[in-house]
């Protein structure tokens, strides 16, 4: 039985496309905190795995990762959220 291709990657290109300016920016806004959730969570998951010290070091190591991949700014937004977040708990 063959598979029918999916049409749901390019309904949700066209969606992406629809959006307004500000749908995307809520989006945007959205996907970030989101991120930083799944970082905390990562942390939290290596520190209890191997330690809190082998996990700030392997931390450290991200961050300039994702500063090379994406600028500082990026990497300082990440920290930032990610201390809100952390904080709202």
């Amino acid at each position: 039985m063959k598979q029918q291709p999916s049409l749901i990657g390019s309904e949700k290109a066209s969606n992406l496309a629809n959006l307004s300016s500000q749908e995307r920016l809520n989006l945007r806004e959205t996907m970030r905190n989101t991120e930083a959730q799944e970082w905390i969570r990562r942390y939290r998951k290596k520190a209890l795995e191997e330690g809190r010290g082998e996990a700030q070091y392997w931390w450290q190591q991200i961050l300039l990762d994702i500063a090379k991949r994406r600028g500082q700014a990026a990497a300082d937004d990440l920290k930032k959220r990610m201390n809100e977040q952390k904080d709202k708990k």
